[in-house]
């Protein structure tokens, strides 16, 4: 029978504010070198700076103006909720910023960071208290969570700590149900994640279903069938409480192609990438790889989030438990989550079955890991040596693989001490963990000696927390990014200094460099390059039919000039870089024209050779490579190119080209054909056959300039006369001389709806993936108006789930029955150190004096508490 609390439970009161001021504490630190650099605000590098902090200031946008239906600013338009709700609309710490004045937004950002570690720290130590003993090294544990190399890593994905934050608290109230039979609690944390993040909700499903069976058997976890269905009802309750979030997302992703994607063959037991195994492997014995830079494998999987190392002790703690408590639950359960990471169609089942590789479910194992190390530390009399060595072994062989000879395939030279991408960083990693096992080591034997060595191993681990971050952030920002940043200045502060802004009645759409996809959300212009993995799906679908791959980004190339009349954009945003060409400039050479490439690209073909080389628009005259646009302006940062064959929103159609025949084109020429006419289906095709007519757009004839030019002098005459927009529709006036439809080149969703002349109007969905009206002869008033898919359902099944909590508790309270109470938070199977050292001098007086033994047993227990509390 496990130990449970007696005289401890009288223990002095757990300080849970220092422990999140410890947490907040180190994370602030570590990001005062990159305020600095950013002068003044946290700037990082990659997903963080382009779409993190935009995220943040478009989503403060739409919610202080109340636009929670359309958004403009996104592509080329998406539903707020559900493209926003993945990154942070369910997130409490979003919610802050949003009472904060405008400006202060951005200032604010790198403070939240710091109080999601805190709360990490917290929550963490709240679970690991439940099964370590000392105080002290629950916070050691606590910290190790909170600043792993999972964590370190997602620094670049920040909306990721939301989760890591409030994870824990889904462990506690689970404990908390079938130990001390509170209810509802977890009913309300399953909520709380669940809005948070659905994603990543799917997988804290499964590894909550692991935990249940692998804690189900053990004494201390006092389950029934009847406290197994009582969790199941809260699991459920939770989950709806949370549709207002839910619902709109499911319609917003379930067409996506990410979300389909599926294994077959060998996939489902292999990795395609053969050191995908490896890699997590040294993730675990090394400081992790910074986001975008891999260290030792050169691998695809630069942003999957593969990281876990504990800042000083490594693996140590896990490898000492496991070896000691072979039947523990936790180490059954790490054990098979070790097997779910290693085979494809187990690792997928955290995120969805999607066969896609990522990582981001390691910080659930990570919990239990650090758990594991605390009790290690903890744990009286306990051999850490195996374990120094195991870990020497495994950092021994990534040292000998990082020596193997590579070949260059090109010319078969062979060179040694290549296979790191950064020989230098490696050995700096390498040496951290070498340097970090020796510390440990002497730090387990001051505990061997007898020594106080819990408060040395809390505040030592601290440091190496806050040495960790510095040389991963040093490096990612630093070393590989440069050590100035103007992201302020250039993008922040550019604001105000937009060559034309939007108004309700004045819409365009921008085109910017690469590099720069999310910035114009700071200067509310809406643009055709976005990198935002959650849009309406037909954005992917209309991409994927002119064969430009949409992933998780939109990035149309320059030499798709077309699309640039088609889409409505007005203006072109150059940064200027170094070595890059200018508008009063010269192009280098012909092969770096557009007309250059072209006459290129048409010599290749006519040899049967495909030439798909994408021009760099840092490298070419805009003026040659985009017919119509021409200099206009510039300002410290970026040159302005307009396009005076700029089309306005709505295009009236009188031609059509079915989408068979779209099928056989060329990209660049159907790109074209999409000036000409409208791309239908076959029951299209047939129902306005009386007012369109079959184009005679062909596969053997090139698109040129100068038809694209005629074209868009022809549609700027049959374009609307008047275009005005909201978060929830749009108006649009055009006069036609005979029936035709009218295009809008916005995403087409089922959340829209139409009216012309006030009367309802079918939707089409043209092109792949945009829409069109049908508008009679004359003047017509054309109005869509916008609501979200689900989301009325949505708020109704909140409600419900709400309203079934509330019965669901008054039920559990009036037939609670004499249902036995353990009534304590902590149960120990172990015994620890204090306890050890407690026990040894009680007994110790015992023998040498008897006579004082009763009134010793009291200071005995007083100096273990204190010795435990530690």
């Amino acid at each position: 029978m496990k130990k449970t609390d007696n005289w401890l439970s009288k223990r002095s009161k757990e300080r849970y504010g220092l422990v999140f001021l410890l947490g907040f504490a180190i994370m602030m630190i570590t990001l005062i070198p990159l305020i600095i650099r950013g002068n003044g605000i946290f700037v990082y590098y990659g997903d963080y700076n382009l779409q993190q902090i935009p995220f943040y200031n478009l989503a403060n946008d739409a919610v202080r103006g109340g636009q929670f239906g359309w958004n403009w600013y996104t592509d080329l338009g998406t539903g707020f909720i559900s493209s926003y709700s993945f990154y942070l609309l369910g997130s409490p710490f979003f919610w802050l910023t949003v009472l904060l004045p405008r400006w202060a937004v951005t200032y604010s950002m790198p403070v939240l960071l710091a109080m999601k570690h805190g709360i990490a720290t917290l929550t963490s130590y709240v679970y690991i208290r439940r099964f370590v003993r000392g105080k002290t090294t629950a916070l050691t544990g606590a910290l190790l969570y909170a600043f792993s190399g999972f964590q370190i890593y997602n620094i670049f994905f920040n909306h990721f700590h939301d989760v890591t934050a409030f994870f824990p608290l889904m462990l506690i109230a689970m404990e908390e149900n079938i130990n001390n039979h509170r209810k509802g609690v977890f009913a309300v944390t399953v909520a709380l994640m669940a809005a948070i993040n659905y994603y990543f909700f799917c997988g804290q499903v499964v590894f909550l279903i692991l935990y249940y069976l692998f804690r189900m058997k053990c004494p201390d976890f006092h389950t029934s069938w009847k406290k197994f269905f009582g969790l199941c009802i809260e699991a459920i309750i939770g989950t709806a409480i949370a549709g207002i979030i839910l619902v709109p997302s499911f319609f917003g992703v379930i067409n996506n192609p990410r979300v389909d994607s599926k294994m077959y063959d060998t996939e489902i037991l292999l990795y395609d990438d053969r050191v995908t195994i490896l890699k997590v492997i040294q993730t675990f014995f090394m400081p992790s790889d910074p986001p975008a830079y891999p260290i030792l494998f050169d691998t695809e999987s630069k942003w999957t989030s593969i990281g876990g190392y504990f800042p000083l002790l490594g693996m140590l703690g896990v490898i000492t438990f496991m070896r000691t408590h072979r039947k523990h639950w936790a180490t059954r359960l790490s054990y098979c989550l070790i097997i779910f990471a290693f085979v494809p169609v187990l690792n997928s089942l955290f995120q969805a079955a999607n066969s896609y590789y990522y990582a981001r479910w390691f910080y659930m194992p990570i919990l239990i890991f650090a758990m594991m190390t605390a009790r290690t530390i903890d744990e009286e009399g306990i051999k850490i040596k195996p374990a120094i060595i195991f870990s020497l072994v495994v950092l021994a062989v990534f040292i000998v693989q990082s020596l193997m000879p590579s070949k260059i395939i090109d010319d078969e030279t062979v060179v040694l001490f290549s296979v790191p991408n950064d020989l230098g960083y490696f050995f700096i990693t390498v040496a951290i963990a070498l340097f970090s096992l020796l510390i440990a080591g002497y730090l387990f034997d001051m505990k061997k000696r007898g020594k106080p060595y819990e408060k040395a191993m809390l505040w030592t681990t601290a440091v190496f927390c806050i040495g960790l971050i510095l040389n991963t952030s040093i490096y990612a920002t630093y070393v590989k990014e440069g050590t100035e940043n103007n992201y302020k200045e250039s993008v922040i502060n550019l604001a105000d200094d937009a060559y034309e802004n939007i108004s309700e009645n004045n819409f365009f759409r921008i085109d910017i460099s690469k590099n720069c996809d999310n910035y114009p959300m700071f200067w509310k212009l809406p643009n055709i390059r976005a990198f935002h993995s959650i849009v309406e799906s037909s954005i992917i679908e209309f991409y994927n039919s002119i064969e430009i791959k949409r992933g998780e980004s939109s990035r149309p190339p320059i030499d798709d000039f077309s699309l640039r009349g088609l889409l409505s954009v007005k203006y072109y945003y150059r940064e200027k870089n170094e070595g890059m060409q200018y508008a009063s400039g010269i192009t280098e050479n012909g092969e770096k024209s557009f007309k250059g490439r072209r006459a290129k690209k048409e010599l290749l073909d006519a040899l049967g050779v495909k030439y798909d080389a994408e021009m760099d628009p840092n490298k070419v005259n805009i003026t040659e490579a985009l017919p119509g646009f021409e200099y206009v302006g510039e300002n410290e940062y970026y040159e302005i190119y307009e396009n005076k064959l700029y089309i306005p929103m709505g295009i009236a159609y009188d031609k059509y080209i079915s989408e068979d025949k779209a099928s056989e084109l060329e990209p660049l020429q159907r790109e074209g054909a999409l000036m000409k006419a409208l791309v239908l289906s076959d029951e299209q095709i047939d129902r306005y056959s009386d007012i369109l007519t079959e184009s005679s757009v062909t596969a053997d004839k090139e698109f040129e300039e100068e038809e694209y030019i005629e074209l868009c002098k022809e549609k700027q005459e049959k374009a609307s006369k008047s275009f005005r927009f909201d978060s929830y529709g749009f108006e649009s006036e055009i006069e036609l001389d005979k029936p035709q439809l009218v295009f809008f080149s916005v995403p087409y969703s089922s959340g829209w709806s139409a009216e012309v002349n006030g009367k309802p109007a079918d939707i089409e969905k043209v092109d792949s993936g945009l829409m069109a009206v049908k508008a009679e002869s004359g003047n017509n008033t054309i109005v869509f108006h916008y609501e979200t898919p689900g989301l009325k359902y949505g708020i109704i099944i909140s409600v419900s789930a709400l309203a079934a909590l509330v019965l669901y508790l008054l039920i559990c309270r009036r037939f609670r029955g004499k249902e036995k109470e353990y009534g304590t938070a902590h149960t120990y199977d172990y015994v620890s150190q204090g306890d050890a050292i407690a026990t040894e001098d009680f007994y110790d007086i015992v023998i040498n004096d008897s006579s004082k033994a009763p009134e010793t047993e009291k200071a005995t227990k007083e100096k273990a508490e204190n010795k435990t509390s530690k």
